[in-house]
């Protein structure tokens, strides 16, 4: 398919710029215990993706990272060996957070899957553990305090435009694949964002709100993340 190919030659040139933005100085940091946020864009029509997901799902073991899978949909019309699948977890707004990534981070519009971004300060092929692994060593720390107790979120003071979003995760998922690129196959992934919302807005003094309700199967986390035009920096982030 004409799609596909530049895809995958897109995502093939990638690692070598990452890991040299990679090499970017850490700031201080001020909140030294919060996770750091890795991110990938991914969807289950994509035949690379599945590599991308279980290296994630190690990744989510870890304490000191959280894991955001963002499911796009431009996957979901493709047709590949006269089937199609349509991503029960892709969103065309994962879609346009990730277009906005681009923009901020390589200068383009354009796209591709699976894409890791860390901290909102790099980005690279997802399915790479040694260019992850670099970027998250380097990814530089947060610098807003926030917590999560007794259905409060707690945010410390900060300066510059940034958004408290909550995140409304499925902790785990498995699904079998009967059409697209994929058919055949038993998926799997964790931390699935099923939907986002922006709960306030950060200050220059410590600010509360309270945490919104999830289902049965889910978790949660919080991102404090720079906004002016598209996707900055994160500044802050805490699991549920």
């Amino acid at each position: 398919m004409k799609f596909l190919a530049p895809l995958t030659l897109f995502a093939l040139s990638l690692s070598a710029s990452s890991v040299q933005t990679a090499n970017a100085q850490k700031p201080a940091a001020v909140a030294p215990n919060a996770p750091i946020v890795a991110e990938l864009f991914t969807s289950q029509g994509c035949s690379s993706c599945p590599a991308a997901e279980s290296l994630f799902s190690k990744l989510a073991d870890r304490e000191d990272i959280l894991t955001l899978e963002w499911h796009v949909d431009y996957w979901d019309d493709l047709v590949h060996g006269g089937s199609r699948w349509k991503d029960p977890y892709s969103k065309r707004a994962f879609t346009k957070r990730q277009r906005a990534y681009n923009r901020a981070l390589r200068g383009k519009n354009a796209i591709y899957t699976p894409q890791a971004v860390i901290n909102g300060h790099f980005e690279g092929v997802g399915s790479r553990a040694d260019a992850v692994d670099d970027m998250l060593n380097n990814a530089p720390a947060h610098s807003v305090a926030l917590q999560i107790s007794d259905g409060k979120i707690r945010v410390g003071p900060g300066t510059g435009p940034a958004e408290i979003i909550f995140l409304r995760l499925l902790k785990q998922h498995e699904t079998d694949v009967t059409g697209g690129e994929n058919k055949g196959r038993k998926l799997s992934g964790r931390n699935i964002v099923l939907e986002t919302s922006i709960v306030g807005k950060l200050s220059a003094k410590a600010g509360e709100f309270t945490l919104p309700t999830i289902g049965k199967g889910e978790s949660c986390a919080v991102i404090v993340q720079n906004r002016k035009g598209d996707l900055g920096a994160i500044k802050g982030a805490a699991k549920c």
